[in-house]
């Protein structure tokens, strides 16, 4: 390998010499590296490098460094046509448990080096239906709270009918005085609560009975991230009678799947209107 120096010498006399030395076309040193060179009598010869590379546009990073934030697909989309990437310079990143996805600019490429600061992230943010009946799922309620709770999610049910399900949250409801018992049909596997009102009658008297007929899935259509179209997530509607005293919750059958679905839809959503360009799996907390 030919290394070339520019030398320019600053003083010299018989006590001391200062030389400046810019190896800027020596191959594989980057512009704004420098190196001073010294001898003095008291201390011989010292050699220091100076690194001014921060301050020249370009050399460690570029005019269009930053990160500009979307949230959501059409967004990440239209930055993306009003500033296109270029090919052959730029790379693709997406993180699926952090809905995330990345374009680098100036990424690494055949010719060498990128500087990887000009990038467009895409964070797509949690839907608040989502988090809200992950927030519910499994956990028990007494009667008026659960009817509570799910009407204010009501909008996300489509089985059973969304009528039908108030009425029997509404039965629910009224039914917060008594003695409760399970049921089950063994023929169908329906579900069904059987309560006895509490009274204040005399000694021998009993209570009435009645019987309430309870769903025993219920479907939702909901998503991961705002923006998306929705999925179909199925929960399982249980209860307990411990003791005579009634608790309710709708338990969600796992949605792995389901946000592993709605992130393939993402992602190739962004490759088709790239034209195939790959998104590339990554984590971005490494």
């Amino acid at each position: 390998m030919t290394i070339n120096f520019k030398e320019q010498l600053v003083q010299d006399d018989d006590a001391q010499k200062l030389l400046l030395v810019d190896p800027s076309e020596t191959p594989g040193i980057q512009q704004g590296i420098g190196i001073i060179a010294a001898t003095t009598k008291d201390k011989g010869l010292q050699v220091e490098t100076v690194d001014l590379r921060e301050f020249i546009p370009g050399v460690t990073r570029s005019a269009e460094e930053g990160t500009r934030l979307v949230t959501d697909v059409p967004s990440f989309l239209a930055e993306l046509d009003r500033y296109p990437i270029a090919p052959e310079l730029s790379t693709l990143w997406g993180d699926e448990t952090k809905g995330r996805i990345e374009a680098i600019y100036n990424d690494h490429n055949a010719d060498g080096a990128g500087l990887r600061d000009n990038r467009l992230r895409l964070e797509l943010r949690a839907d608040d239906d989502w988090v809200a009946w992950h927030r519910l799922s499994g956990k028990y309620f007494p009667q008026i709270e659960f009817g509570d709770a799910v009407e204010e999610l009501l909008h996300t049910v489509v089985d059973p009918d969304q009528a039908d399900l108030v009425e029997v949250i509404n039965s629910i409801r009224a039914t917060s005085k008594g003695v409760f018992e399970s049921a089950v049909d063994r023929s169908n596997g329906s579900q069904a609560l059987e309560y006895r009102t509490e009274t204040t009658a005399t000694a021998g008297a009993a209570g009435r009975a009645s019987r309430l007929e309870i769903p025993q899935t219920v479907t939702l259509a909901i998503r991961p991230w705002e923006g998306l179209d929705t999925y179909k997530v199925e929960g399982w509607f249980r209860f307990n009678t411990d003791h005579g005293r009634l608790l309710l919750t709708i338990k969600l059958k796992p949605t792995r799947n389901v946000l592993r679905a709605a992130w393939a839809d993402v992602v190739e959503q962004i490759e088709t209107h790239l034209g195939g360009k790959p998104v590339l799996a990554t984590r971005f907390d490494r």
